[in-house]
């Protein structure tokens, strides 16, 4: 128990100093440092969905955004996002907030329109309602059905934000689907490598 009390106060000390550098000096390289250490101790404390822990992916977020990190940002936000509906549903405060700063980040990234900026904020929502029910399935021991919403999960993912990220990885980890190996060299049709010239 004494473990856990220190953990917490640990935590709390490196968020709020992480807080500080990044909303009032400016310094968010060693924001970033202080406030993923905050979030290492929340997560083994509270685990991933927990109020406190949304509030550091959510400062992360913010110092990424700040420094036009915006890819890692917005992986920031979009974790921040789905615990916080999880916890509180799409339209409590706290939600409608992250909500709000996952828009700005998609449209930091080179979206403009209101469509274009609701159909990306859309697909989060539709990928996260997957993720969730594949958790609920794999949680009653239904694992063909989580595996099936994982990989909804993912294609909408792979869709609207690509094939590589943080999030879809998480998602195909929980799928039990594995990255490709990377190609090895050039081969013939018949899948033996092709002797070089004068060999």
């Amino acid at each position: 128990m004494a473990d856990r009390v220190e953990k917490l106060e640990k935590a709390q000390e490196h968020y709020d100093l992480g807080k500080d550098l990044s909303w009032n000096k400016g310094d968010f390289d060693t924001a970033l440092i202080e406030l993923r250490k905050s979030l290492q101790l929340r997560e083994s404390v509270w685990g991933q969905f927990h109020d406190e822990t949304s509030k550091a992916y959510y400062e992360i977020g913010r110092a990424l955004f700040a420094q036009k990190a915006y890819t890692e940002s917005l992986v920031a936000y979009r974790r921040c996002l789905r615990i916080r509906v999880s916890l509180f549903g799409k339209f409590h405060t706290e939600t409608k907030n992250a909500d709000h700063c996952v828009r700005l980040v998609v449209q930091a990234k080179g979206l403009y329109s209101g469509r274009e900026i609701n159909e990306a904020i859309d697909s989060i929502y539709s990928s996260m309602s997957h993720e969730i029910a594949g958790d609920t399935y794999r949680k009653a021991g239904r694992n063909a059905e989580a595996q099936l919403e994982y990989i909804k999960a993912a294609a909408i993912e792979e869709y609207f934000f690509g094939k590589n990220g943080d999030i879809i990885g998480d998602i195909n980890r929980k799928a039990g689907i594995k990255a490709p190996p990377p190609p090895k060299g050039p081969k013939s049709p018949g899948g033996k490598k092709k002797k070089k010239a004068g060999a």
